[in-house]
C-alpha cells in the first residue's frame, strides 16, 4: 500500500514539473518588440546578458534584431556605441517599452 502512495506522489510531482517548469517562459534579454514610435526613435537597446551585443529597432511592428560589437569591445548604452572594454562600465538594465509578441 505504501508503494502505491509513493508511486502516486512521484507521478504527481513529475506531472507538475512538466507543466509548471517555466521552460516556456525565458529570461528577458532586453529585446524590444519595436511596437512604439519611441522604440524606433531610440533605435538601440542593450542585451541584458551579452555585453558585447545590442538590439536594433528599425521597423515598427517587427521585433528588434541582434547586432554585435567588434571583438575587443562592448556595448555601452549611455554612449549608444561600442566602446573598448577598458571604457565599459556596468549600468542597470530596464525593460524596453514593448516586448516581441509571442509566436504560436
Amino acid at each position: 500500500m505504501n508503494f502505491l502512495h509513493l508511486f502516486a506522489l512521484l507521478f504527481v510531482l513529475c506531472l507538475g514539473s512538466r507543466c509548471c517548469s517555466g521552460a516556456s517562459v525565458g529570461k528577458p534579454t532586453g529585446q524590444p518588440g519595436c511596437q512604439t514610435e519611441q522604440e524606433i526613435a531610440v533605435a538601440t537597446y542593450p542585451h541584458f546578458y551579452l555585453k558585447s551585443s545590442y538590439w536594433i529597432c528599425s521597423t515598427q511592428g517587427v521585433p528588434a534584431t541582434l547586432a554585435a560589437c567588434p571583438i575587443p569591445s562592448a556595448w555601452l548604452d549611455s554612449a549608444k556605441s561600442c566602446v573598448p572594454w577598458s571604457e565599459w562600465y556596468w549600468t542597470p538594465t530596464a525593460l524596453p517599452p514593448s516586448e516581441p509578441l509571442p509566436t504560436a
